[in-house]
C-alpha cells in the first residue's frame, strides 16, 4: 500500500509540473483557460480521489463565519467606492462558463496540495517547492507579464503578495489535515465576483489588506483554537447567524431590491437643500417631474441635482450653481429620486474615498 501511495504521489507531482509548464506557456490561450485547465483538474479528481474526509463542523463554521464577515466588508466597500456592472455575469451562459473555469481548478489544486503536502510532511524543501509550484499555477500570468509598471504594482499588492500569504496558510492547513478549509476560503473569494450582477469597484490597497488580515485571523484561530484546543470559538454561536443575516441583507441592498438607497454627498452644489458630508436617501421612481431632485449616473459617478426641464433629455442643475448641467441625462441613467437627507453621516465615506483616491 505504501508503494502504491508513493507511486500515486510521484504521478501527481509529475502531472503538476506538466500543468505548471502548460500554464506558463499557454496562459493567454482561450482553449487552455476555458477547456484544458478545468478538464485537467476534473480528470485528476475523477481518477485519484473518491473518499476524502470532511473537516469537523466546528472548523467549517469558523471558516464560513470569518469568510462571511470579510464578504460583508467587501460589499460594504461598494458604498464607499461605488459599484460596477459585473462582466462575469452578463448572461447565464457567461456565468456558468466562469463557474466552470474557476471551481474545478480550486477543488483540484487544493486536494492535490493536501495529498502532496501530507505525503512529504517531513521534507521542508519539498513542501516549499510544492507551495511555489501551486502559487505559479494560481497567478494570473497575463496580468503579470502584460501590465505596465503602475498596474503591476497594484497587482503585486492586491493579488501576488496576498496570494503568497494565502498559499502559505493553505499549506499550513494541509499539513494539519485540512484540505476543505482552503476550498471554502477560495470559494468565498471567487464566487461573489462571478455570481453577483454588480460588484464593488476594485481598490488594490483595500483588496490586498483585506486578504492579508483574513489570512492572519484564520491562521491564529486555527493555531490556538483548533490545534491547541483552546476554547475561544464559542463566539461563533452568536456571530454565525448574525453574519449570515447581515450578508443576505447587504446583498439584497446592493442588488437594489430595497426601495430606498443611500449616497454620500461629495460637493456643495445643492446647498441649501443638502451639503457636502450629508447622506441622501433616494427612492426608485418611474414618474419624474420638473423640480424633482434625481440621482443619476454620469461617467461612472453618481450625481444628485434638480430637474429643471424635460424634453428629449432631462435637463438638470445644482441649486447652488449658476448654470445648468451640460450633461444629457437619459431615463436609463436615473437611479432614483431624492427623499430626504441626514446631516454629516456621509463624512466617513468621503474621507475614506479621498484617502484612497490620493493613494491611487
Amino acid at each position: 500500500m505504501f508503494k502504491k501511495k508513493t507511486l500515486k504521489n510521484k504521478i501527481l507531482f509529475f502531472l503538476l509540473i506538466i500543468h505548471t509548464l502548460t500554464h506558463i506557456f499557454f496562459y493567454t490561450n482561450n482553449f487552455y483557460i476555458y477547456f484544458f485547465n478545468p478538464l485537467f483538474w476534473l480528470s485528476l479528481l475523477i481518477i485519484f480521489y473518491q473518499d476524502l474526509k470532511l473537516p469537523k463542523k466546528k472548523e467549517i463554521n469558523i471558516t464560513v463565519m470569518i469568510s462571511m464577515i470579510f464578504f460583508i466588508l467587501y460589499i460594504a466597500s461598494g458604498f464607499i467606492f461605488g459599484f460596477n456592472k459585473n462582466s462575469n455575469n452578463e448572461s447565464l451562459i457567461t456565468m456558468l462558463i466562469n463557474l466552470w473555469k474557476v471551481i474545478l481548478p480550486i477543488y483540484g489544486i487544493e486536494i492535490i496540495r493536501y495529498d502532496l503536502i501530507r505525503s512529504n510532511k517531513n521534507h521542508l524543501g519539498m513542501i516549499a517547492l510544492i507551495t511555489i509550484i501551486i502559487i505559479i499555477n494560481t497567478i494570473d500570468l497575463k496580468t503579470l507579464f502584460l501590465s505596465h509598471n503602475i498596474i503591476f504594482l497594484h497587482y503585486l499588492i492586491s493579488e501576488i503578495i496576498p496570494m503568497i500569504a494565502q498559499n502559505i496558510l493553505f499549506t499550513y492547513l494541509s499539513l494539519n489535515s485540512y484540505y476543505n478549509i482552503p476550498i471554502i476560503i477560495r470559494l468565498f473569494n471567487e464566487l461573489p465576483k462571478i455570481i453577483l450582477p454588480i460588484i464593488p469597484y476594485s481598490n488594490w490597497f483595500i483588496e490586498g489588506s483585506f486578504t492579508i488580515i483574513k489570512v492572519l485571523i484564520i491562521y491564529y484561530i486555527f493555531k490556538y483554537s483548533i490545534f491547541h484546543q483552546k476554547k475561544i470559538y464559542n463566539f461563533t454561536k452568536i456571530l454565525y447567524p448574525f453574519t449570515i443575516t447581515a450578508s443576505l441583507l447587504l446583498v439584497l441592498f446592493m442588488l437594489g431590491l430595497f426601495q430606498y438607497q443611500p449616497i454620500a454627498i461629495l460637493s456643495n452644489s445643492m446647498n441649501p437643500t443638502f451639503s457636502r458630508g450629508d447622506i441622501v436617501i433616494y427612492k426608485k421612481e418611474e414618474n419624474i417631474l420638473p423640480g424633482d431632485i434625481i440621482v443619476f449616473k454620469h461617467e461612472d459617478k453618481l450625481i444628485v441635482h434638480r430637474v429643471i426641464s424635460i424634453n428629449e433629455y432631462y435637463v438638470t442643475k445644482g441649486d447652488a450653481n449658476n448654470t445648468i448641467d451640460y450633461i444629457k441625462v437619459k431615463k436609463e441613467d436615473i437611479k432614483g429620486v431624492y427623499q430626504f437627507s441626514i446631516k454629516y453621516l456621509g463624512y466617513p465615506s468621503i474621507w475614506l474615498n479621498e484617502f484612497f483616491t490620493k493613494e491611487n
